[in-house]
Order: structure tokens, then C-alpha cells, then sequence
């Protein structure tokens, strides 16, 4: 399937003749963005306008000269200011260019400036002082050449020690701004890379403790039907066999589908069957309450004896709650123990509510508390491991989890299906 050429900000599409124009002219101006086109109008009006200034105010410096000089100073400053286009693609050899130019032709003067500037600005230190001192050692004598300047030679000097200053100034101050935003986009790029790979790590070391699980949860329950399937198959082939009765036929079948019946079984509980050590630390301490919703306000006890304020919200009844198949009660324990440990390590003493309510066919459980001070809404506080694998404990029980930043606080919750 092909794509349409979408045109871009300047307007033009992929392959208009004036782009390709300009690409045979120099191959990054056929692909470059509005900003730059427009920085580049600038620059040419501003070029523009100090030719003009020049041929207009300063028309008496230009008379003392010859004539076939001042209709060069004319020709060759025109030449100048559209030069400045390739200023950025090659700004040594155009600053290395402009210093005669700049130097001896008055209407190239501000070519000459801005050549300073974007050498500083894209250069080495040591280069940009370089470029600086060969314009300043051809600028300076100029003014032997002009009869009448209109300031003596101590001013003139200090004048053009203080353009080319500026613009070797203003070059070099946004080189360093520059520098500082890469530096921290690549230090940015750096943890956004790290970030990832330890959820990468959180999420298969889930996996890795959920199968050696379901394998030694479930290996014995399938090697029981195995070997009962397999014995029916014997005596069913078997030469000389007795027939089985129907007796016997009943216990057998029977013994399968119990065996069948408690993998199924087990299948659904092994989640709640894995190590305790992987909950991010243990932060909560070592004396664990009872993992399930009952053990909820044991957890919520224990929080607030060490100085966190929680207040506690339980909809349903003890009864409803108990009737909850026992590892989406551990799955909702779970949510509620990640909230409070988050919410004890980057907010402690703040105020933290805890929800735990039914909503038609779904268990809604959510921690909410503050952000910690200098977060902001882009932010999720803590490293996020421990989400990553609580999310995939929820999602392989059938819900959904949700964290992130609401109305200035940090909510984590869960939504899991309602199954007694």
C-alpha cells in the first residue's frame, strides 16, 4: 500500500519543482522545516536591509572610494547576503570566506558578523576565536583605506573589537545552550531506555515465577490424568482383557474429571501461590497480615500505627466480601499493600484513601494519595516495577489496572471481576 505525499509546513509538497531546485543547490534545503525557512528569511532581510543602509545612509563613505570599487562593494555585498543560505552546511569555510569580504567591502559587513556568529555558535571555542581574529586583523586596516571615516582609528578599532565581540558572544552562548539541551535529552533518553528495561525485567521475572508455578502447581494433577487415561487405552487394547464394567468404567471416569477439575482449579489459584519476597522490598514489614480482603484492615492497622493516615472505605459486607474467590481477594490485597507501600515511601505521614467497593459485576479497589512535593503531572512517583508486575497479576485475572496522575494526586486501581 503507497502513502500520499503529505506537503509539508512550508507548504510544498515532496517533489514541487522548487524543491528540487533548491535540492540541486545544496541537498539539505530540500528537506528543511518552516522554522528554518523562516530564521533564513530573517537573516536575508535583515542582510538586505543593512545593504540598503549602507547604500543609503552611509552613500559618503562609499563616494570616497573609486567608482569600479563602490560598484564591487555593491555586487559583492548582494553576493554575501544570499551566501548566508549555506551558513549552516558550511559555516568555517563561509566565516573563512567573509573575512576578506567583510573586511574590505562596506555592504558585507553584517555577512561578516552573522558568518562569526554561526561559526561560534556551531564550532569549537579555539575554532570561532580563530575566525574572529583573522576577520579583526583584515577589518581593523580598512580604515587606511577610506580618506574620510568620520571617527579617528582608536574608535574605529573599538568599535569593530565590540560587533565582532557581540556576535562571537551571542554564538558562543547559544552553542552552550545547545550543548545543555543534549546533554540532558540524551541524559532523558538514558532513563526513559533504563525505565523500560527494568519494567522489561519486572514483567519476565513475573512470567518466569508464574510458569515455574503453574509447573509445579499443576505437573502432578496432569500426570494423574495421564496415567488413568492411559490405563483405559491399555485395557481397551489389551488382548484378553477382561471388558471393563460399567462400575469401573464410572470410578475411572470419575477420577479424571476430578483430576481435571482440581488442575482447572489450581490453574486459576496459582497466582496467588507465588513467593512473597518479589513485592517490591516488603516495605510494609515482615509480619504480614492475611492475604485477602479480610486482611485489609489489618494492613490499613498497621500503616497507620507507623504514621500514615488512611482512611478506609468497604462497601460490600464481610460476608460479600468473603464469598470473593480467593485469589482475586489476594489479587485486590495486593493493590491495596502496592498502594500504601508507594504511597509510605514518596508521601509519608500525607493522608491516603483506600476504596474497596463493589460496582455491579466488578471489585473496584483504589489507593489515591498525594503527589510528593516538586512532582508534577507528567510524573509517576517510585521506579514502577512493582506496577509493572501487579499489572500483570491483574490482567491474567481478568482486570484491569490503572495508575497515574488525577487533580494533583498519585491514583492506582484496579478493576477485577466480581466471582464467588
Amino acid at each position: 500500500m503507497t502513502s500520499a505525499a503529505v506537503p509539508s509546513a512550508a507548504g510544498w509538497a515532496g517533489g514541487s519543482p522548487a524543491r528540487r531546485l533548491l535540492a540541486a543547490v545544496d541537498p539539505r534545503l530540500g528537506g528543511r522545516r518552516a522554522r528554518e525557512w523562516a530564521l533564513d528569511a530573517l537573516v536575508l532581510l535583515a542582510g538586505a536591509a543593512s545593504w540598503l543602509w549602507v547604500v543609503e545612509v552611509d552613500g559618503p563613505l562609499l563616494a570616497q572610494l573609486p567608482a569600479w570599487w563602490s560598484g564591487l562593494d555593491l555586487v559583492v555585498g548582494a553576493v554575501a547576503v544570499v551566501a548566508l543560505l549555506w551558513r549552516h552546511r558550511h559555516p568555517q569555510v563561509l566565516a573563512l570566506l567573509m573575512a576578506p569580504v567583510g573586511g574590505f567591502f562596506l555592504t558585507a559587513g553584517l555577512p561578516a558578523l552573522v558568518s562569526v556568529y554561526t561559526v561560534a555558535a556551531r564550532s569549537r571555542p579555539a575554532v570561532a576565536l580563530l575566525a574572529t581574529g583573522v576577520h579583526l586583523v583584515i577589518a581593523v586596516p580598512y580604515w587606511f583605506l577610506l580618506p574620510d571615516a568620520g571617527m579617528d582609528f582608536g574608535v574605529w578599532t573599538v568599535v569593530m573589537l565590540l560587533l565582532y565581540a557581540c556576535a562571537l558572544s551571542l554564538g558562543a552562548a547559544v552553542r552552550s545552550r545547545r550543548q545543555v539541551i543534549q546533554n540532558l535529552m540524551a541524559e532523558a533518553d538514558r532513563e526513559r531506555a533504563g525505565y523500560e528495561q527494568r519494567l522489561g525485567r519486572a514483567r519476565q521475572a513475573e512470567r518466569e515465577q508464574i510458569a515455574r508455578e503453574m509447573h509445579d502447581v499443576l505437573a502432578h494433577r496432569i500426570s494423574l490424568l495421564s496415567v488413568h487415561a492411559g490405563a483405559l487405552e491399555y485395557r481397551a487394547r489389551a488382548q484378553g482383557a477382561a471388558a471393563l464394567t460399567g462400575e469401573e468404567l464410572q470410578q475411572a471416569a470419575g477420577v479424571i474429571r476430578e483430576s481435571a477439575y482440581r488442575a482447572l482449579e489450581e490453574l486459576r489459584e496459582v497466582l496467588t501461590l507465588l513467593p512473597e519476597d518479589g513485592d517490591d522490598g516488603g516495605v510494609l514489614g515482615t509480619a504480614r497480615p492475611a492475604v485477602g480482603l479480610a486482611g485489609v484492615a489489618s494492613l490499613v492497622e498497621e500503616v497507620t500505627a507507623s504514621g500514615q493516615q488512611v482512611e478506609l472505605r468497604v462497601a460490600p459486607s464481610a460476608d460479600e466480601l468473603g464469598a470473593v474467590r480467593p485469589q482475586l481477594q489476594r489479587t485486590a490485597y495486593r493493590v491495596v499493600q502496592e498502594g500504601l507501600t508507594n504511597a509510605r515511601k514518596h508521601t509519608p505521614g500525607a493522608r491516603v484513601r483506600v476504596v474497596v467497593e463493589r460496582a455491579a459485576d466488578r471489585l473496584r479497589v483504589q489507593v489515591v494519595n498525594p503527589l510528593p512535593v516538586g512532582a508534577t503531572a507528567t510524573e509517576i512517583p517510585g521506579a514502577g516495577a512493582g506496577l509493572a508486575g501487579l499489572s500483570e497479576r491483574v490482567r491474567l485475572d481478568g482486570g484491569a489496572l490503572r495508575h497515574g496522575v488525577r487533580d494533583g494526586c498519585f491514583e492506582l486501581e484496579a478493576v477485577l471481576p466480581w466471582r464467588s
